[in-house]
């Protein structure tokens, strides 16, 4: 009971004593349910959701986020009887669509669908309106797609051993393409770097096609893409594998070993998942978590994640949250040590 209700009921009880014994025994019959009406808010939880539900992406249509995302939220539709609305909100490494997150009303109608660069961008916007610990709730981590060395097929390196030799012995001459400055191929190949005391010449292109592009071409050497970009062309032959960045040998790249194998103790990918407005309640955030977990049992969805390249992960949304934390300290340290700008 809100305290509007209280103060209302208990004026009108006291009212009550001053009137006869059989009005107050009428009077008091109607007036006692109101003090069992909970409160808009526990309503609102209970019935969750009512309407349909904002799933913002801070990415253009059509990429790896966006169709997890339309995918994910074809499925939760389905199990939660409200359609899920995909915006758009490309711009600004992914802080145009967080910020709008950050400021919606922590009510479980507004979502980020939050990705590596979520956590990424504390690193290489120092000056944000929003704060990841403080702003957000951690929903659920969906999936991860773990990076991959490719290297072009004039590369004469056929292990990362191989590699990291031909880079020492030349340092600066072996060529990184990226997606740009401070996308993810980049970070990871700044890690690389970092762990293996080597030194690459960083090229950044305006995107994941260009790059990979200029791989397959032979203009660059290398490049550290997540499976999705590549698979096909590994497939004919046109580009190489030498590591996986997952914590164990993968299916979705049979036969490739692992960084770790590798004597690389490198594990990273593009992770995807939600979060929600912080101060959403636990009981949304919960059954939110529940449904999306749920997904891992549905073979239609598992067959179509698989089929991006992106493997399911889970867990509560205390885990989600410890797992975020991680990601920003050990980007925000790697664009720390690289000196890397925002482009």
């Amino acid at each position: 009971m809100n305290i509007t209700t209280r103060a209302a009921t208990e004026t009108a009880m006291f009212t009550l004593r001053s009137l006869p014994r059989f009005t107050r025994t009428v009077l008091g019959s109607l007036l006692l349910p109101l003090a069992l009406i909970p409160s808009g808010g526990a309503i609102a939880q209970s019935d969750y959701p009512n309407r349909p539900i904002k799933l913002i992406v801070p990415f253009a249509p059509s990429g790896g986020v966006d169709t997890l995302a339309r995918l994910m939220g074809e499925h939760l539709s389905r199990r939660l009887g409200q359609p899920f609305v995909i915006d758009n909100r490309p711009g600004a490494g992914t802080t145009i669509g967080s910020l709008a997150v950050a400021r919606s009303a922590p009510d479980g109608y507004t979502l980020l669908m939050a990705s590596s660069s979520f956590t990424a961008a504390t690193g290489l916007y120092p000056s944000l309106a929003y704060q990841i610990d403080k702003d957000f709730a951690p929903v659920a981590l969906l999936a991860n797609s773990p990076v991959v060395l490719a290297v072009s097929p004039k590369t004469k390196a056929s292990s990362v051993a191989e590699i990291v030799q031909s880079a020492k012995s030349a340092p600066g001459k072996l060529t990184s393409a990226t997606y740009g400055n401070g996308s993810a191929p980049h970070l990871v190949s700044e890690l690389f770097q970092q762990m293996t005391g080597v030194k690459f010449l960083n090229v950044p292109y305006k995107g994941g096609g260009p790059a990979v592009l200029s791989t397959l071409m032979g203009e660059t050497d290398m490049l550290f893409p997540t499976i999705l970009p590549v698979r096909a062309h590994v497939a004919s032959g046109k580009l190489k594998v030498l590591g996986i960045g997952s914590a164990k040998p993968s299916s979705l790249m049979p036969g490739v070993p692992t960084f770790k194998e590798q004597g690389v103790d490198l594990v990273a990918g593009t992770w995807f998942g939600v979060v929600a407005p912080a101060k959403t309640p636990t009981a949304i955030i919960e059954r939110l978590n529940k449904e999306i977990l749920a997904l891992a049992k549905e073979p239609e969805f598992m067959k179509t994640l698989t089929g991006e390249g992106a493997e399911f992960m889970g867990g509560t949304p205390a885990e989600f949250g410890s797992f975020m934390q991680a990601d920003q300290r050990r980007w925000t340290k790697i664009i720390a040590d690289s000196q890397i700008k925002a482009e």
